[in-house]
């Protein structure tokens, strides 16, 4: 089966997929897809600030700012104040927040065998590889873009 539609349309499909497959197994959890990266990134960096995260996930404060709250309602993540900055807070799971990492890295794995289905793990690799490099392609041009639209704003 061909779907014969531009790359776009295609990341557009796997993404949009992920995201509904998520949602469905960790419905039972009170976990939607959004919270997810950001659980992740607390449990691999204790102390993380919310414009860290902003600034690692490309999205904007509030949209941080309203997921940290959410998770913080349901007891998943606590804020502290920075010590050396006190309008910063510093993000951690809680004990119940750090219960949800080993589920979702069991549903991210049952995602990847789903998708990655009749590939060789040479040919897995390969793609993962290939899909960070475009990433990085991304961002720099991005980066390279905010940066020329800057110079014309002061120019």
């Amino acid at each position: 089966m061909s779907l014969n539609i531009p790359f776009r349309g295609i990341l557009s499909i796997v993404i949009r997929n992920h995201f509904i497959f998520m949602n469905r197994e960790l419905k039972h959890l009170e976990l939607t897809e959004g919270q997810i990266p950001c659980i992740m990134a607390i449990s691999k960096r204790p102390g993380i600030t919310q414009d860290d995260l902003a600034r690692m996930f490309h999205i904007d404060k509030g949209t941080i700012a309203r997921t940290i709250r959410k998770l913080e309602e349901k007891n998943r993540v606590s804020k502290v104040p920075d010590p050396k900055n006190r309008r910063r807070y510093l993000l951690s799971l809680t004990p119940e927040g750090e219960k949800l990492i080993p589920e979702i890295l069991r549903v991210e794995k049952k995602w990847e065998n789903i998708i990655f289905k009749g590939f060789k793990d040479e040919e897995r690799h390969a793609m993962f590889k290939k899909m960070e490099k475009m990433a990085e392609n991304s961002l720099e041009i991005c980066k390279n873009q905010s940066e020329e639209s800057e110079n014309c704003e002061k120019g």
